[in-house]
Order: C-alpha cells, then sequence, then structure tokens
C-alpha cells in the first residue's frame, strides 16, 4: 500500500486527511463514463473469455458484487494480467467531452483544511487525466489510485478490509474521513475507525436508504462537505 504525493501539505494544513472518491463523488460518471468503462470491460470479457455480450455483462456484474471490482474476478478465475486490464478498459481519448463537473467542486476542495488525498478504483492514467480535466489536480496532495492498493503483493482495492488498517499506518496517526458514493467502502472504512461521508447527489437513481449503523454522516453535494465533523 502505498501514498503517492503529488505535493506535500504545507505547514498551515490541520493534521485531518480527506479520502476522496472520484467517480460520482467529485464529478458526475454515471451519465455517460461508467457505462462506457461497463462497455469496454464487457468487451474485454467477450474477447478474451470468448463469451456473448450478454454472458460477459452477466460475469463483469458478477465479478463486481462479489469482489467489489471486476478485475479482481479477472484475476482470480482467469489469471488476467491487471495492468493490460486496466488499459484496455479506461479508453477515453475524448475524455473532455464525456466528463462532467458538478457544483463548485475545485473550489471547495482547495478550501478544505487538511490533506487531499483522492482514493479511486480506477487506474491512475485515468485518474490523472481526469482530474486534470476538472480542474482538480492542482488542489490534490496525492492520488491513491487501484495499482497502490497492493498488500502483502496481492491487489485489495475498496472496499479489502485489509486496505484499511494499511491505509490508517501510512496516515500516522492522523484523523481521517472517507467521502465516496458506494456505502459498502464506507461501511468497511469505518470498521477501522475512519469517519465517513455518504454522497448521494440526486440524478444518480440510488434508492433513497437511510443511514444506518456506522455510516452516520450523508451529503447531496460535495459543496456539503464542511459540514461532516471528524
Amino acid at each position: 500500500m502505498r501514498i503517492r504525493y503529488i505535493r506535500r501539505p504545507h505547514a498551515g494544513l490541520s493534521g485531518k486527511v480527506y479520502l476522496l472518491d472520484l467517480d460520482n463523488t467529485l464529478h458526475l460518471a454515471s451519465s455517460h463514463i461508467l457505462p462506457e468503462i461497463n462497455r469496454q470491460m464487457t468487451r474485454y470479457l467477450e474477447t478474451h473469455l470468448e463469451l456473448d455480450t450478454q454472458k460477459a455483462s452477466e460475469l463483469r456484474t458478477q465479478y463486481w458484487l462479489r469482489y467489489g471490482a471486476t478485475l479482481l474476478g479477472m484475476m482470480r478465475h482467469h489469471q488476467t494480467d491487471p495492468h493490460h486490464f486496466l488499459a484496455n478498459t479506461h479508453v477515453f481519448p475524448e475524455l473532455k467531452m464525456l466528463s462532467s463537473r458538478h457544483g463548485s467542486v475545485p473550489h471547495r476542495l482547495r478550501g478544505l483544511n487538511g490533506v487531499r488525498i483522492m482514493l479511486t478504483n480506477a487506474p491512475r492514467a485515468y485518474a490523472v487525466a481526469l482530474c486534470k480535466e476538472l480542474g482538480l489536480y492542482r488542489h490534490l496532495h496525492a492520488v491513491v489510485a487501484i495499482e497502490d492498493m497492493v498488500v502483502h503483493q496481492a491487489w485489495r482495492p475498496k472496499p479489502a478490509g485489509i486496505l484499511w488498517p494499511n491505509l490508517k499506518s501510512k496516515l500516522k496517526g492522523r484523523k481521517a474521513l472517507l467521502v465516496d458514493d458506494t456505502l459498502g467502502h464506507l461501511k468497511q472504512a469505518s470498521r477501522h475507525g475512519i469517519q465517513t461521508s455518504w454522497i448521494t447527489f440526486p440524478g444518480l437513481g440510488f434508492k433513497p436508504l437511510g443511514l444506518t449503523g456506522r455510516v452516520k454522516h450523508r451529503i447531496r453535494q460535495f459543496e456539503a462537505i464542511r459540514t461532516a465533523k471528524f
């Protein structure tokens, strides 16, 4: 597990750490980008597993539900090279036309008084390119992409339980808040003493589930993150 710093936090920042998801947290991904990623993953399974489109789509979903990432299912059951998979399932030559920032996210991101770390199951090349396109990259202190979430030589992206204590050890005792649109990620993080904020802004089509258990803070737009106390 490694944290790749883009720039070192300056001395005036608080000791808090904001762990920020990317897709559907810092930008709107459901309308264009995520459906396209799903299509690319389905095509990858069609080609490399010799499946028809329906079977490939069903298997992609099955692996995502079971392991938290389709990639993990492909690695476990088909010995897929993770770097080859990621390079061929996040291809966006026209990223500017597909991406859509919601609200005044760069301004709010810059105003967070703490260390700002992106924590995403997306590959680094895609995450960095998208953040630069949206004007977010210069306000982050570090990017932790799926390639960085390796624990004991095994890929362990969100929501893997073993990820969180390893991440906390890198934060050296600083208080952390995870902001994510996926409830399962938040629940696992909270079990390891990380505070959580569930972003469920309108238009995503998610069911209006109430807060339960350890996840006690919910926001409908990123600008409201300032109301989270940790």
